[in-house]
């Protein structure tokens, strides 16, 4: 037979324990009152024995040795009764001279003790001895009187140790033990994530004991335990970003509702466009924003009961449960509705969708989720070039409101690459992409703080960091669509030197995009003529001395010689 996990054994019940501890206790002191109560009386009954045995030597003794001289045989039966009435003096014998023997009390055997006094007769000076007197102590009897106390003395007392244990037991019970059993019950059974209920004392009084700050302290840990159990179960089943659902979750429910009762059973995938566009331009505080508006739209845009997750890092998906083709199609308008309407970082938030129904049993919910997926990404690959390009666009704008002296930095540059490639004879199309090039170049100083851009004095190392991570920002953000693509490659290099100690590869002479080593020679000329980070602005002629001073070190010695003889000779420049 199962035991119910709830109830507690006798054997482990604090309450038995506390009355057995108790008792136990008892019984030992009662033993030790009992041996000292037991040496104490047999001390008090051995003197007692010493006296009468005094007592007879020093008063019955002469009354004995005068009647036995004057043979008064009355007297001295009388004086032997009243020796043999004390205690433990069980049998007197008086044997005079003439082996006449004079006894009183029970017949002897070998358990007495015998002493023996001579009876000796004084008279003028000459002693006689007439005759001995006999008592046998009766040493059995005294350990039975011993005993018999001493057995009266500990049930007693055990009797007493017993009634005491079982009233001391029962106020344990009443005031400590039940709440310890109720307790005891109560971790057993008990569930913080489903019982939010503290446990209360049974006590029509408090008593701040132990007992109740172990309560105390208890209720504390338990809801402790829950709210540690609720993060876990949260993290467990969320995105703790957008605090949607996660992928773990999502398929979990989706075998759960994959059911005949729940056809037909629709699945949306959406899919954010330009996230790592938004990332690259505006760090990753910009891309936590766009998904976190995105998880709001869709929570917004959904039914109490449609279950929305981010499965991926910029996929979303929503599970329609007993949802046609239709309705999710309406749905999925809407959200292109609401989704234009919102920006972030001056970007229209874009998506892609796709959706897909489960309408029969048999359909394996698998391939309804791969059909989805498809048609988002089919959507997303009709749109995303245009985007992306449109996406590009607002972030030079952006850059450009913020600081205007980059917007005409930038104009300068691209009339100097224009008219340098003119000079090298490039063709219509290279010259084109040079000028976009230009234009382009510093677009990923977006993620430059303005402070830095606009800094009267000289830049310290963490700043210059900063600043030298322009390159790269410009390539990730350029690369992203097809279009921009080609000039993506030229604004990466265009901050390498020709002696290899540029950066950010270290690209050294000729391993260097020729189109970059044009941008660099333009982007250093109209750096130092209008603007030079903590640097004085310098005459046209002062800047090009710098640039000969330079050739062969940070430029290329033919791009300069043509830069200045060609172009910067042109007083219109």
């Amino acid at each position: 037979m199962q035991r119910n996990p709830g109830m507690i054994d006798l054997k482990n019940s604090s309450t038995w324990k506390f009355f057995l501890y108790s008792f136990t206790g008892f019984l030992l002191v009662i033993i030790a009152v009992t041996i000292f109560y037991a040496l104490s009386l047999y001390r008090h009954e051995n003197k007692h024995l010493k006296n009468n045995l005094l007592q007879v030597e020093e008063v019955y003794v002469p009354f004995l040795v005068s009647s036995l001289w004057v043979t008064d045989y009355d007297s001295l039966e009388m004086q032997i009764e009243g020796i043999v009435r004390f205690n433990f003096i069980d049998r007197v014998e008086i044997c005079d001279e003439d082996d006449n023997l004079f006894f009183a009390g029970t017949a002897a055997d070998s358990s007495h003790d015998i002493v023996t006094n001579k009876l000796i007769y004084n008279y003028r000076g000459e002693t006689r001895e007439i005759g001995t007197l006999s008592l046998y102590i009766n040493k059995s009897q005294m350990k039975s009187v011993i005993t018999l106390n001493a057995i009266y003395i500990f049930v007693m007392q055990f009797i007493l140790a017993f009634v005491l244990s079982l009233v001391i037991a029962t106020v344990f019970y009443l005031v400590i033990g039940k709440n310890m059993i109720q307790l005891a019950r109560f971790i057993k059974s008990d569930d913080p994530s489903k019982n939010s209920s503290p446990f209360v004392l049974q006590r029509k009084f408090i008593i701040r004991d132990e007992l109740q700050i172990l309560v105390e302290h208890f209720n504390s840990m338990r809801q402790r335990i829950r709210e540690h159990i609720a993060q876990i179960q949260q993290l467990s089943y969320h995105d703790q970003l957008t605090e949607l659902y996660n992928r773990r979750f999502f398929e979990e429910e989706l075998k759960r509702l994959d059911t005949e009762r729940n056809l037909p059973l629709s699945i949306l995938m959406i899919d954010v466009n330009g996230l790592k566009l938004t990332n690259d331009a505006f760090g990753h505080a910009g891309g936590d924003r766009l998904l976190k508006k995105v998880a709001e739209v869709l929570k917004r845009e959904s039914r109490a009961d449609d279950i929305i997750a981010r499965i991926g890092g910029d996929e979303f998906v929503v599970l329609l449960p007993k949802t046609d083709k239709k309705h999710t199609a309406s749905l999925e308008r809407r959200l292109g509705t609401a989704f234009k309407n919102e920006i972030i970082k001056n970007i229209p938030v874009s998506v892609s969708c796709g959706g897909a129904t489960k309408k029969q049993i048999q359909e394996k919910i698998e391939n309804i989720f791969k059909k989805a997926e498809d048609n988002m990404y089919n959507q997303k690959s009709y749109k995303k070039d245009s985007q992306r390009q449109n996406s590009i666009q607002i972030i030079l704008r952006t850059l450009f409101e913020k600081e205007p002296r980059e917007k005409e930095h930038s104009e300068r540059v691209s009339k100097l690459c224009a008219a340098i490639g003119t000079a090298l004879e490039m063709n219509r199309e290279e010259i084109d992409e040079l000028k976009a090039a230009g234009k382009y170049h510093d677009i990923g100083k977006i993620v430059v703080s303005g402070d830095i851009l606009n800094k009267k004095g000289t830049l310290n190392s963490a700043e210059w960091k900063q600043i030298k991570r322009h390159p790269e920002s410009s390539y990730n953000i350029l690369s992203t669509a097809n279009e921009y693509g080609p000039i993506a490659e030229i604004i990466l290099a265009h901050h390498e030197r020709w002696d290899g100690k540029g950066y950010p590869a270290g690209l050294k002479g000729e391993e260097i995009p020729f189109q970059a080593r044009i941008i660099l020679a333009a982007d250093a000329y109209d750096m130092m003529t209008h603007h030079g980070f903590g640097r004085k602005v310098m005459t046209k002629e002062e800047a090009i001395e710098e640039l000969k001073k330079n050739m062969g070190t940070q430029f290329d010695p033919k791009i300069v010689k043509v830069f200045i003889e060609k172009v910067l000779a042109d007083n219109s420049i």
